[in-house]
């Protein structure tokens, strides 16, 4: 009676983790129903040992390991469809009744105990493996420190617990008991197991609450269109590098964009080509830029580069290459090319700027492009340099053209920026 009791203790807190598992079935994730179906028919492998002194022998023996033999195929399973993978149902179906059938027989005919207990502890040490491979080889899909470690370990301790028994009742070191009656070393696997068993169904829950969670933040983070930073993120590290630059006198260049001449695209080939146009401009000029820049979409057409420990002319200069791999990357809608080019007004930190006070300049000379022609960028005048236009310095200069030698440089122009405040690059 008492170890009844403590397969029925096992049981149960093996059935912990299903409530939990529940809302995320009836959301229809990949490898969640298979993870719930996992864990029913885990807990009733236990519930029917627990049940042992009302149900006959040949009967709870056969449930119970017939249940955890479908439970293991099932963990196998859910995990590869959790990551995208194929399940391999029919190839993992056909060893799950492989090794059922043969249960039934050395149940039934033979009544061997032992190669009952080496074969379920075999089946169960290599599905449990295949498992940990595949989770080790997906690890890097799950940016979350520790909750593959976590994973990893529960499945590989179950295995090695399987792979402990085979040698114990493989070799003969020990004589095999029934479960009911157990020897000290059927104690230490029942002991183990109810710790085991119940962590990898709480392992697999941490699995899909982790990669919920990274999803949904993935959302806030990134716009799900272009997979350019969102609005709020890109706004929320301008603010951050703002305040480091007015800490340590960083050097900060925004880059405002926007893509030309973009509503006839929209109404020329409709929205859907629409969509396909700002996915092959976020993809342009995110490989035109540094890796260390954050691009990020504002909204609509409206994008935003932030260039960091850039100074005015080196801005510019890349400011220049995204205008170039735009023209030289061509969008192809309905079998035609179509012509893609962008404006861009170019702003340079100054002390005390705020988010909204470098974008309102950044703005002005982006409206400033799209007026001399479009395709082009143009340099922010300086929020302190109104006496430039009073030296005969020109607003912009056409695309190309060089600034002119003779106009003195604004009073707070860094070093090796261009004289013209609105120089095009």
């Amino acid at each position: 009676m008492t170890t009844s009791l403590y397969f029925l203790v096992w049981g149960l807190a093996t059935a912990l983790a299903l409530p939990l598992l529940l809302p995320f079935h009836a959301r229809a994730l990949e490898g969640v129903p298979a993870f719930t179906a996992a864990n029913a028919l885990a807990v009733l492998s236990l519930l029917a040992y627990a049940a042992a002194e009302i149900v006959p022998p040949g009967a709870y023996v056969m449930v119970s390991n017939a249940a955890w033999v479908c439970s293991v195929a099932l963990v196998y399973i859910g995990v590869r469809q959790f990551f995208g993978l194929r399940p391999h149902v029919l190839r993992t179906a056909v060893l799950c009744a492989l090794c059922a059938a043969g249960l039934a027989v050395l149940l039934y005919r033979s009544d061997d105990l032992a190669a009952r207990l080496v074969l379920f502890s075999v089946y169960t040490c290599v599905l449990m493996a295949a498992t940990a491979r595949v989770i080790f080889r997906q690890r890097k899909r799950i940016q979350t420190g520790g909750v593959v470690l976590y994973l990893l370990l529960a499945v590989l301790a179950l295995a090695a617990l399987h792979a402990l028994r085979i040698f114990v009742y493989g070799t003969g070191v020990a004589t095999p008991m029934s479960l009911l009656q157990p020897s000290a070393w059927g104690l230490f696997f029942i002991v183990c197991g109810s710790v085991t068993v119940p962590a990898l169904f709480l392992a697999l829950l941490l699995l899909i609450q982790t990669c919920q969670s990274e999803k949904m933040q993935a959302a806030l983070t990134f716009d799900s269109l272009t997979q350019a930073y969102s609005r709020r993120s890109i706004l929320d590290e301008l603010e951050r590098e703002l305040q480091r630059c007015e800490r340590s006198g960083g050097r900060l260049a925004v880059l405002v964009l926007d893509i030309d001449h973009f509503k006839s695209i929209n109404d020329r080939y409709g929205h859907a080509a629409g969509d396909t146009a700002l996915r092959h401009y976020a993809q342009v000029v995110q490989n035109a830029v540094r890796a260390s820049d954050r691009f990020g979409r504002l909204g609509g057409e409206e994008f935003v580069l932030l260039m960091y420990d850039c100074d005015a002319a080196s801005a510019l200069v890349h400011a220049q290459r995204v205008c170039d791999a735009l023209r030289d990357t061509p969008l192809y809608l309905q079998g035609l090319e179509v012509p893609m080019t962008t404006s861009g007004g170019l702003a340079s930190y100054q002390p005390a700027d705020s988010a909204d006070g470098i974008l309102a300049r950044a703005d002005v000379a982006l409206y400033q492009a799209k007026e001399q022609g479009r395709d082009r960028v143009v340099m922010a005048r300086s929020a302190r340099g109104a006496g430039r236009a009073a030296a005969g310095v020109p607003a912009s200069a056409p695309h190309n053209a060089p600034a002119p030698h003779n106009a003195p440089a604004p009073h707070n122009a860094p070093a090796g920026a261009p004289q013209a405040a609105g120089t095009t690059a």
